[in-house]
């Protein structure tokens, strides 16, 4: 459910060496919402024709979560244009089936997406996610009703405002501070598994002769069994043999995925370490 915005902190360094373009996908921000524009090649093409006939230049190309996989995409089938493509945590192999109905994003964000999408919506998205998200039913069970009564009463004085809760730490509801402008159709394109249009992984990453980067939140396994990570270590060591020799895995210290942010240092240098390409 983000936004470009996301990367605000990181673009007054990042301008230093380059142009940046960002980029809102489908769905998202200000680009079109039309379902029928959700999927991976869709998506991934009409971003190698923005590369082609906007940009028309060599470029560098970075995508965090399923953007890491767009960005993949974009690296195998891009052409000359593409110089190189920094993977920011992305979930391979678990967004094509492997193991997604245990994973912590089924879990967490798109089975209760789905759930809310399909009820009554008598409480507000921010609310009801409180309400029913892994995190919480793991660490803080008794205190996320408290939380969700909390959001719907945000969000019932400013309905048109995200919805914060200020006592708690930002990474607990930043989540919430794009949603509103974020097509939740976008999101059954990952419940139901067809977001990859019939494509896989393991082809794309297979198909990636330009230089890249791999940053890969480090995994974290809960007592239950569940991964609370976009990718577990094996799922990443996998996705890196696929592209071979031309990319470097970089692991960060813990299991942050908005690596952009948290990790702003180690996701810099990933990006100018593909300067020279």
């Amino acid at each position: 459910m983000s936004l470009w915005e996301d990367y605000a902190l990181t673009l007054p360094e990042l301008s230093q060496n380059w142009h940046v373009y960002a980029v809102d996908v489908y769905g998202q921000g200000e680009s079109t919402h039309k379902e029928s524009l959700y999927y991976l090649d869709v998506i991934g093409d009409d971003l190698i024709w923005f590369i082609d006939h906007v940009i028309a230049q060599p470029v560098v190309v970075s995508g965090h979560s399923n953007g890491g996989i767009i960005a993949a995409y974009i690296a195998a089938n891009g052409g000359q244009k593409i110089a190189g493509a920094v993977l920011e945590d992305p979930p391979v192999f678990s967004t094509e089936g492997e193991g997604w109905e245990e994973s912590f994003a089924y879990l967490d964000t798109y089975k209760p997406l789905h759930d809310w999408n399909h009820s009554d919506k008598s409480e507000c998205w921010e609310s009801y996610y409180l309400r029913h998200c892994l995190w919480g039913q793991l660490y803080m069970p008794d205190t996320m009703p408290g939380l969700a009564n909390y959001a719907q009463k945000q969000y019932e004085n400013n309905p048109d405002e995200p919805v914060r809760i200020g006592f708690m730490p930002a990474s607990s509801w930043y989540v919430f501070e794009y949603a509103r402008k974020y097509d939740f159709n976008y999101g059954e394109h990952f419940y139901d598994l067809s977001w990859n249009h019939g494509l896989k992984h393991k082809d794309i990453l297979s198909a990636i002769d330009v230089p890249c980067v791999y940053i890969h939140a480090k995994e974290t396994v809960h007592e239950s069994g569940t991964y609370l990570c976009a990718a577990s270590r094996e799922q990443a060591e996998r996705a890196v043999s696929y592209i071979g020799s031309n990319c470097r895995l970089v692991e960060t210290e813990d299991s942050d995925h908005a690596i952009h942010t948290t990790h702003m240092e180690l996701y810099i240098e990933a990006v100018n370490s593909l300067l020279s390409k």
